[in-house]
């Protein structure tokens, strides 16, 4: 009878312990494998709502010596785009104590985190400012877990588009914030790009405070700018090409509700190992960024110094205002060439300056502004005024210098000089003002100048229009002169002229070699002494044509006179002079000329027509012909 009781008892125990294996054998594969995803996904789809995202995951495991493991996590919005995932997570637990499982959180280590740019909801050129339809939440009471000393270790991450091989750091939370602190990324596999930080997110005031220094390409920041909104900053860091990584220390202050436009940025750059900004190539550069507000920004960039050889040969000032639409600079430049300066500050507008080259860098100084909207700067919207000095050469549009300095400034699309001082390769000096005045519609520019010469090298004044053979002319005077620079300059030259013109000019230049030629058969001997002389030019010039009343020029034994036309344009010379004998302002000249005027009038009356290098000179009256017959001179005929 008592058989049958114990039998009972040991089948029951039997079964208990079977049940018992059953489960300590599913336990244990739940403890190696994990349960899979889909065993969860219907309380994380109850968890989320549709329209927010979707939450997946392929496998949870827990393991008393290592913690929950979560394999290939995965966050979509509803439209299936990625948002946020990692292809691994283990997250170490404290077994003991109270509070919810993410309070007993010790440490994290996640293998490939992906955190998604978020996407603009409306075009750049579409948003019209705070204030949308849908209001910032309330995150005053959200409650924040307490956490204390979690660590945290990320390999492979990408976060809003900023990668890192490996990021570290311990995470403490508490009172409405969240303390990521002792951050340490390393950027790349060889360790050139590190940084390290620590980030403050405040959920109730719904903002992010944050640190960051290190080595870093400026491109790697670009998800950081985005997601703060302030894609400014991401352009002017996008002009720096490094060599190697750059020094940079960022600190900022962002709000997450944008009607707040709560922004506070600044950022220290330096490249000590070479690239280039703007295309500008340096040994060093450094440059400090600050920013404020984001609907109305408001950003400088300031200082920029650019070091090449250890000198410093530029710094420059950015300040960019989008509430004014004005973008204000200013640099100074000792060791930059004029196109590398002006490309300084911006590559916009230095199109519509005149063009400057000079053999060695010179120095100048520069402030204006340009406006900040528009796809391009129209040279009537840039506003500048600065100094330049030049040493060892050059040519401003052509014309040729050795020294120069001057004043420049523009302004509705007028480019002056103004205090000019240049003194000229082959001798003499100019000074005085010139203008360009720059269309916004057209390839051609407006100048106009008034210019006095002391004793200025015909061939360098003349370089511009390939007239550089007067080597041994030197002009004094002024000269107001307008045109359109370029290829129609000779074409639409108007001028107003007073010169005196000095040195060699009847038998040196070819110019004269007709005449030299022509007495020469006449006279013999005449040329040798004729080597000297004194030009006076008054006039006007109109489309090109110079128009010279009372043409006078004296040589040593011989001086000639009359009007004459100069066509520029077709570098055609047309004069009727006559000859006299000695200098008109000499003594000689002023007693031989009443009683030689009848035979000079009618024996030495020449005309000249022809290109300005080697006109032909004949002479034109029948006693001259007359004469040659005589003498058995070769006839001009």
């Amino acid at each position: 009878m008592r058989i049958r009781p114990l039998l009972s008892t040991l089948h029951l125990l039997l079964w208990l312990a079977g049940v018992l294996a059953v489960l300590a054998l599913i336990a244990l594969c739940v403890a190696a494998y994990g349960l899979p995803g889909a065993w969860l996904q219907s309380a994380f789809d109850a968890a989320i709502p549709a329209d927010v995202g979707r939450l997946t995951v392929r496998r949870v495991a827990f393991r008393l010596d290592r913690g929950l493991i979560v394999n290939h996590l995965a966050f979509t919005a509803p439209d299936g785009r990625l948002l946020a995932g990692f292809r691994r997570g283990i997250f170490g637990l404290r077994l003991a104590g109270g509070g919810n499982a993410l309070e007993r959180l010790t440490s994290a280590d996640i293998d490939a985190l992906f955190v998604a740019q978020i996407p603009e909801s409306v075009p750049d050129d579409e948003v019209a400012g705070p204030g949308g339809d849908e209001p910032f939440p309330d995150l005053s009471h959200v409650n924040v877990p307490r956490l204390t000393g979690v660590r945290l270790t990320l390999t492979d991450a990408d976060i809003i588009e900023i990668r890192a091989k490996s990021l570290t750091g311990i995470l403490d939370a508490g009172e409405g914030s969240l303390r990521f602190r002792s951050l340490h990324a390393n950027v790349s596999e060889d360790g050139k790009q590190h940084a390290e930080g620590e980030v403050t997110i405040d959920i109730h005031d719904a903002k992010a405070v944050a640190t960051i220094r290190g080595f870093l390409i400026p491109s790697r920041l670009d998800g950081l700018w985005r997601a703060i909104n302030c894609p400014i900053i991401k352009e002017y860091c996008d002009f720096f090409a490094l060599t190697e990584p750059a020094w940079g220390d960022c600190a900022f202050t962002v709000g997450f509700d944008l009607d707040r436009d709560l922004l506070d940025l600044r950022l220290d750059l330096l490249s000590a190992e070479g690239g280039a900004y703007r295309g500008i190539p340096f040994d060093e550069a450094q440059t400090t960024i600050r920013c404020k507000s984001i609907w109305n920004t408001v950003a400088e960039i300031n200082p920029i110094q650019v070091r090449r050889k250890g000198k410093l040969v530029a710094t420059a000032a950015i300040n960019l205002d989008y509430p004014a639409d004005r973008l204000s600079f200013r640099a100074e430049a000792t060791g930059l060439f004029p196109a590398e300066c002006f490309g300084l500050i911006g590559e916009d507008f230095a199109e519509a300056l005149p063009a400057i080259v000079t053999e060695r860098p010179p120095f100048v100084t520069i402030a204006g502004h340009i406006p900040l909207s528009g796809d391009e700067t129209l040279p009537s919207q840039v506003t500048l005024r600065g100094f330049v000095r030049a040493q060892g050469g050059g040519t401003v549009e052509g014309l040729p210098f050795d020294a120069a300095e001057g004043r420049f400034s523009m302004t509705n699309g007028v480019f002056s000089l103004t205090r000019l001082d240049v003194r000229l390769p082959h001798g003499g000096s100019l000074a005085g003002a010139a203008s360009f005045d720059v269309p916004d519609v057209g390839a051609h520019t407006d100048l106009s100048a008034a210019i006095h010469l002391r004793d200025a090298s015909l061939a360098d004044l003349l370089a511009p229009f390939g007239l550089n053979t007067l080597t041994n002319s030197v002009a004094s005077g002024f000269v107001d002169l307008r045109g359109r620079t370029g290829t129609d300059f000779a074409k639409s030259l108007q001028a107003e002229y007073a010169l005196t013109v000095d040195g060699g000019l009847i038998t040196r230049l070819p110019l004269f070699a007709g005449l030299t030629d022509l007495l020469a058969d006449r006279l013999p001997g005449i040329a040798s002494i004729t080597d000297s002389s004194h030009a006076r030019l008054t006039g006007t010039a109109d489309a090109g044509r110079f128009t010279i009343p009372d043409f006078a020029l004296d040589g040593d034994l011989l001086a000639i006179e009359g009007p004459a036309t100069y066509d520029l344009p077709a570098n055609t010379l047309s004069a009727e002079v006559i000859a006299g004998n000695f200098k008109r302002d000499t003594v000689m000249g002023t007693l031989t000329r009443w009683a030689t005027v009848p035979v000079n009038r009618f024996l030495w009356r020449v005309k000249v027509s022809g290109p300005l290098e080697k006109p032909s000179w004949k002479i034109t009256t029948f006693l001259g012909r007359l004469w040659d017959r005589a003498t058995g001179t070769p006839s001009d005929d």
